[in-house]
């Protein structure tokens, strides 16, 4: 029973000591991020649209008629990041880049594929046209040739 208490008193002392040290909470006085030079937009009013009447012998449409295009865009954080992995023995190869100023997104990564091409996607995505990719190779596919080359049991990556 002593072994136990003990065992307990050491388990709390340990986890409190590593929330004391946790890195990945957020800051205690706040992040810096400057404010914003625009007011917060408020939500629209509803307002009193009047109702198609409807047609002599049909029934009235259970909807209003087309919505205007009120979407209110609030720009994002803008950011940049690059990033490579290139791991021999277990044939990973790929990488990523992107920027954003906030409205717009551009980036492009690329990918190696077991064949020995590089797939290559460029995008650009926004908040009016969503995401948009242009999708190219680089390279010749290459495929093992021989018995008990290729096929499902070919081996893939190795993991």
């Amino acid at each position: 029973m002593k072994f136990l208490c003990v065992a307990v008193c050491l388990a709390v002392m340990c986890v409190e000591s590593l929330a004391q040290n946790n890195q990945y909470l957020p800051p205690d006085k706040g992040y810096a991020y400057d404010k914003p030079n625009q007011p917060f937009p408020s939500s629209p009013q509803p307002q009193n649209v009047p109702r198609p009447q409807p047609t002599p012998g049909r029934p009235a449409p259970s909807y209003g008629p087309p919505a205007q295009d009120d979407h209110h865009h609030e720009p994002g954080m803008p950011f940049d990041f690059q990033y490579n992995v290139n791991d021999i023995e277990t044939q990973n190869d790929y990488s990523h880049k992107a920027a954003s100023d906030g409205d717009v997104t551009r980036g492009e990564y690329r990918v190696q594929l077991p064949d020995g091409r590089t797939q290559i996607v460029r995008y650009t995505a926004d908040w009016k046209n969503g995401y948009n990719a242009e999708v190219s190779y680089e390279g010749e596919a290459k495929y093992p040739e021989g018995p008990g080359q290729g096929g499902a049991n070919a081996g893939g990556y190795k993991y």
